[in-house]
């Protein structure tokens, strides 16, 4: 049996309180910039152009690329009122997850407010893909509080129609709450 890393058990460790299992509340602290956070621009850097005729584009796709970040996502993931987080499980290897690179990037810029959007390099989080259950690439992880939904493949049409099912259903909770709340003020 291999010894495992602290950072693997760290993984490990967010992957099952990701799916619902108790960890520790996040840290106050700001957010770290950029570089010191361990992630990565994915596409292109923020303000560069994705192609003559489109005009400027920022990239919405963040790579992580420690496990403390991808701790600290999936911490944020279960804070009430957060964000959908759309995990993309990639392998720079991978023909199907090259294909499907300029669809998750126009459906990230086009959810850009709703969500957020990361990719893992499963080379890079091989206990966290177990823990999740990767088995196939790409693999889309829809997570809020839990993981809610998993996709697989390379259908961008159903992938923006998940990602659209969860947004609204966020949408609908949060109206819920806030009507919830003001009948508890009078």
């Amino acid at each position: 049996m291999h010894a495992r890393s602290s950072s693997n058990v760290e993984a490990s460790e967010a992957a099952q309180g990701c799916m619902g299992l108790p960890w520790s509340s996040p840290r106050s602290s700001p957010k770290p910039k950029m570089a010191d956070r361990g992630i990565s621009n994915l596409f292109h850097t923020p303000g560069q152009s994705q192609g003559e005729g489109q005009g400027k584009m920022t990239t919405t796709v963040t790579a992580i690329q420690s496990n403390e970040w991808l701790k600290t996502v999936l911490r944020q993931a279960k804070m009430p009122n957060s964000k959908l987080v759309v995990l993309e499980f990639t392998a720079p290897w991978s023909e199907p997850c090259k294909f499907m690179r300029p669809a998750m990037e126009e459906i990230a810029s086009r959810f850009k407010e709703q969500a957020d959007f990361y990719t893992l390099d499963v080379e890079q989080f091989k206990t966290f893909a177990r823990n999740t259950r990767v088995e196939a690439l790409p693999t889309f992880l829809l997570v809020r509080k839990t993981i809610l939904e998993r996709v697989v493949g390379v259908s961008k049409d159903e992938l923006q129609r998940s990602i659209e099912k969860h947004i609204s259903d966020i949408a609908i909770h949060h109206v819920q709450d806030r009507s919830i709340s003001l009948l508890h003020k009078n």
